[in-house]
């Protein structure tokens, strides 16, 4: 079953990791444009610091299945990611998340809006289910009012011990993510400050097991194996 592998990286200070026309912004677009095209390779790959806090980079890697990318770790991961201590502290997560296939077009869109939901480890499968007929109830309710958007996505993470932003290093936690591809930015902007995003956060708030919300922008860049 395809998966898509999602990690998040800290940038080293001062330092312009998307400018291609720096050094250090030509490690990233290097090596995934490598990984696409090496054997056993993602099939795509998106990634783009955070608008509100660019010392934060985010990276979605599209897997034929979870085992597709543990192979290409053990062979060729290794040699692939050997620049990235130039420009990358230590921590971030390498997970899993099993998206909607909508997902690739979220990302290569002018501007993405991401709100990444974080829940309790231990959430029963009635209520991760519940979670997903909620945001497809708001889905019907407000989405024709959103102007400017292409696409939509949104997803349980795989795994459910994902490390909780700016708490302590034990606590961990499931993930629910939702994910908004914009024509450009004023749609966005215009996004985050409706009703409408504000009743998509109220309904992920009161879901059971709710734990912290993160809510930023990203401009991706894409490249995939075929392009």
């Amino acid at each position: 079953m395809s998966v898509t592998e999602i990690g998040c990286m800290r940038v080293k200070p001062s330092l312009d990791v998307m400018n291609e026309d720096n050094p250090e912004g030509q490690i990233l677009s290097k090596l995934y444009n490598y990984v696409v095209v090496a054997p056993g390779g993602p099939l795509r790959v998106s990634w783009g610091v955070e608008v509100e806090d660019p010392s934060y980079l985010w990276a979605f890697f599209d897997w034929d299945s979870l085992e597709a990318h543990e192979n290409f770790a053990r062979t060729l991961g290794q040699e692939a990611v050997k620049d990235l201590p130039r420009i990358l502290t230590r921590g971030g997560f390498t997970k899993h998340i099993t998206a909607t296939s909508t997902l690739p077009a979220t990302l290569q869109s002018a501007v993405t809006q991401v709100v990444l939901a974080y829940f309790a480890s231990d959430l029963p499968p009635t209520v991760t289910d519940a979670a997903i007929a909620c945001f497809k109830d708001w889905e019907e309710d407000e989405i024709e009012k959103v102007s400017g958007i292409e696409a939509l996505s949104y997803g349980w993470g795989v795994e459910k011990d994902f490390p909780i932003r700016d708490c302590s290093p034990d606590q961990r936690a499931s993930i629910f993510l939702s994910v908004f591809g914009f024509d450009d930015v004023n749609a966005q902007r215009d996004f985050r400050g409706s009703l409408a995003f504000e009743e998509l956060l109220g309904r992920i708030q009161a879901t059971e097991g709710f734990v912290k919300l993160e809510v930023f922008s990203v401009y991706f860049r894409s490249t995939s194996r075929h392009s």
